[in-house]
This record gives structure tokens, sequence and C-alpha cells, in this order.
């Protein structure tokens, strides 16, 4: 027969559950543990990127597609800072700070764009519209040539070249050079707001205004934009138009003061005094530093007879203008002179020179110009100058060393060239007194030209007003400095002297 064999009973591993049971109460452990540091520092942060030079320029970018231009200043200049890759920062920056008016700064940094690319058609053309906006006509002129020379299929060369034409009054080279910006390229806002001015100064503002709208079409949240079109809609006596423009600029950006003095000024040549001064006040409270602001919320108060208030504005509007004709020094020069001639300028012989820039980007409204010597001549080794200009006081300081003696019958002069006298002469410093060859001397400009003549007369009259004729005086003659012709600062002496009827 058969024996049916058993099934072998399986041996339990009781080792092997220990392990696991260990194993598993290590990782409870360790899962304990990590709660318990993550709720003892719960605030350390998670490690984020160091932003890049060219995502700051990517948002600059952003913000001037929607219309925030100081938005995009301030990330074009972190994007310069970092040391950009790429020129387009260095290059979109001074056209930007331009616009907004700030030409000191727009210069310097057309200037960095240069020196970082001297073989670049398009920092040339910057920069040539950075010299235009900051009144150096002609040596706009010569960058935009320079700029046409590397890169002469690049429409805003010819634009801004047209631009300056403009302002030097060559209205036939101006008109030919905007309508050649338009063949190369009819989709640039800059080519079209150019064409636009052109046409603006040549008293066309029909066709202005068609050529600003054509720039609107292609970038419609550009506020500059707007006021240049609303400018031209009153020129054309079309109020309500320009009134909606305006009221668009400030949608885009509150901040734009200029909007809110246009607002102002049409309803002061309406005659509206209540509604100009409520404009007026929006644009000086937005920028104290407008000046055209200050002096027509002084005339809007002056008109409706409150002297007191319209003084300090008249006075803040004068130093403002003052001011900003300062900050368009050129250069500085010293030359030699004859003793008995008159300083009437230019200067004859220029033995030394310098081209004013800003001390720093974090300092400009003080300029200093390094003053080197004209002529290779061993007389003037190692003779040095300096003079620095504080654009706000009107202070300028010149600085000389190891000078050679001149004759007996001349005489060193300093000249601050770019500023002129209220009259237009040539602002200069008089005979230097050197004392072996060295100077160090201070002198003041405080009043220069720039100001409107109607700022002092109407000043001086709202001091008359007041029985202060001591403080009217010197404006009346500041006016007769300007236009000695002029009837409101005749009549103002003539009141102040007793004469008046």
């Amino acid at each position: 027969m058969y024996l049916r064999s058993r099934p072998k009973r399986r041996r339990s591993c009781w080792w092997r559950v220990l392990i696991l049971l260990i194993l598993i109460g290590v990782g409870v452990y360790t899962f304990m543990q990590l709660r318990e540091e993550d709720a003892e520092a719960p605030s350390v942060p998670t490690p984020t990127p160091t932003r890049t030079a060219s995502s700051y320029a990517l948002e600059a970018e952003n913000l001037y597609l929607d219309g925030d231009i100081k938005g995009a200043i301030a990330a074009y200049e972190l994007a310069v800072e970092l040391g950009a890759g790429s020129m387009e920062p260095y290059i979109a920056l001074p056209r930007l700070l331009a616009l907004e008016g700030q030409t000191v700064e727009a210069l310097a940094r057309a200037r960095q764009a240069v020196d970082r690319a001297p073989e670049n058609g398009r920092a040339w053309a910057v920069l040539c519209m950075a010299y235009d906006w900051h009144g150096q006509v002609g040596r706009a002129v010569e960058a935009c040539q320079q700029a046409i020379e590397l890169a002469p299929e690049y429409a805003e060369a010819y634009a801004y070249l047209a631009e300056a034409y403009a302002d030097n009054g060559q209205w036939e080279g101006a008109t030919e050079m905007a309508e050649r910006a338009l063949e190369l390229d009819a989709e640039s806002v800059d080519v079209h707001r150019n064409y636009g001015y052109v046409m603006e100064v040549r008293g066309n503002y029909t066709r202005a205004a068609e050529a600003y709208a054509e720039a609107l079409a292609i970038h419609p949240n550009l506020p500059y934009m707007h006021v240049a079109l609303a400018k031209n809609y009153l020129a054309l006596g079309q109020f309500d138009d320009a009134m909606e423009r305006l009221q668009t600029a400030v949608d885009i950006d509150p901040t734009h003061a200029e909007a809110y003095y246009r607002m102002g000024r049409a309803h002061y040549d309406r005659g509206e005094l209540q509604q100009a001064q409520e404009f007026l006040e929006m644009a000086a409270e937005t920028d104290p530093h407008f000046g055209a602001a200050q002096g027509y919320l002084g005339f809007a108060f002056w008109s409706r007879r409150n002297y007191e208030d319209a003084i300090p504005r008249l006075e803040r509007a004068i130093a403002l203008d003052c001011w900003t004709a300062r900050r368009r020094a050129q250069a500085f020069a010293i030359s030699i002179e004859e003793r008995q001639g008159a300083l009437t300028g230019p200067p004859s012989d220029v033995v030394m020179e310098g081209v004013f820039e800003p001390v720093s980007m974090d300092d400009t409204d003080r300029l200093r110009a390094s003053l080197v010597p004209e002529t290779e001549d061993g007389a003037w080794e190692g003779s040095r100058g300096e003079a620095i200009l504080d654009t706000r006081s009107g202070v300028y300081t010149v600085t000389l060393t190891a000078m050679p003696a001149t004759r007996p019958d001349q005489g060193y002069v300093g000249w601050l060239q770019g500023v002129s006298t209220l009259s237009g002469d040539p602002l200069t410093t008089g005979f230097l007194d050197l004392e072996d060859g060295e100077l160090e001397e201070s002198f003041d400009a405080t009043w220069v030209k720039g100001p409107r003549i109607d700022y002092f007369y109407t000043l001086g009259l709202a001091h008359y007003f007041l029985d202060e004729c001591e403080k009217a005086q010197p404006l009346f003659e500041a006016a007769l400095q300007i236009d000695p012709e002029d009837e409101n600062a005749q009549r103002g002496v003539q009141f102040c002297a007793g004469n008046g009827s």
C-alpha cells in the first residue's frame, strides 16, 4: 500500500518581522523630526534667482508699451547699471529721458551709449536727439549725420535730423529728412512724431495733427503723443477734441504734469480763470519743478487780483526757468583778451576749454568742465583748470593752476558757454585776477536768459500794487534788459517813479 506523506510546516521568520518593525519606527521618528524643524523655522525663504539686466530691459519695454514712461526709465537704468549685453537699454534710456524733459541726464546717457559702441548708428542717432532736446542743435546735426553714415537705412536718424533742422529754421532740409524717414519706416512712432513736429513748427497744424494721430494708431498708450495732438487741436480751435486727448493722457499717466498744464492754459486763454487755476495747481503739485505751470498759476492769481498768491508763484517760475537755462550750459572756456576791449564775445583767443558734464548720475544739478590747454606750446605744460556750475543756485567756481603770465595789456577771461545774460549777451567772469598763475574764485549767474519777460513785469506790478516799489523796481529793470522797448516794464518804472496815471 501507499503511504501519503504529510506536508512540511513553514517555519516562522520572527527576525524578519522584527527588522521590519524597526524600519517602520525609524521612518516615523524621522518624519516627526522633519515636521518639528519646519515648525521651528517657517520663515526661511526659498532661494530665488538674482534678476538679470535682460529681465529689467524686458520689463522696461513692457512698461513703455503700457505708457508708463517713468517706470520704463527706472527699469532701463537698472539694466544699464547691471551691464546689459545688448545695446538696446543704452539706446532706449536716453530717448525716454529726453521725452521726460531730463535733457542733462539724456545727454550723459547718450554719450555713454556712443562710448560703448562708437560704430553703432542707432547710438549716434539718440545722441543727436539728446543734443537737440538739450538745445545744442549744431552738435545734434553732426551726430545725426554720423548716424546716417553708419546706418543709412535707419529711419529714426533721418527723423531726428529733421527735428534738428526744424529747430534751426532749415525748413527745406527738415521736410526732406522727415519724408525720407517715412519712406524708410512708416511704422515708427518717432518717424510720425517728428514729421508732425516739422509740420507744427511750420504752422501746418492740420497735417501735424494727422501725423500725431498716425503715431497714436501705432502706439495708443503714449501720453506725450496725446498731449502733442491736443496742442495742435487747440491751435485749430478744436477745444473739445483737445480736452479729450488731454484727459486720455492723464488717464494713462496720472502724473503727467504737462497734460494738466495744457488743460489749465486752455481754460486760461478762454478767460475761465477758476478752471484754469484748478488744473494749473494740479500741474504744479504733480511736478513742483515745472516752471510754466508755476508761471501761469501766477498769472491766474494776478488776473483775479490775488497779488499775495501771485508773487511766490511768479518768483518760483523765474527761478525754475533760470535753473533750466543754466542746465543747458555747454562748455566753459578761458580766453586771452585785450584789457581795453569790450567783452561782448565770442571769446577771441581761447586757450583752455572743457565740456560740461554732470558731476555724476546721482548729482546732475552740478556740472563740471575739466579745462585743458588748446595748444601744445611748452609754456602751457602743467596748466590745468576746472569749472563747476551749481545749476540750482547759479554759483559757479573756476579753478586754474600753472597758468602762463600774460602781457600787461591782456588778461584771462572766463566764458560760460550756452548760457547768456537776460539781454542775451555772453556770460563772462570779467578779467580774472590770478596770483602766481593760480586762481580759485566763485561767480554768480542768478538771473540768466530763459524766463519770459511777462514773469518779471507782472511780478513787479504785483509788488507795486502792494506798495512794495523797492521790490518792484529791480524786476522792471530786469524786464527792460530783455526788451528795452517793453511798454509794460516802462510803465511799471513810471508807476514807481510817481509818473504813472
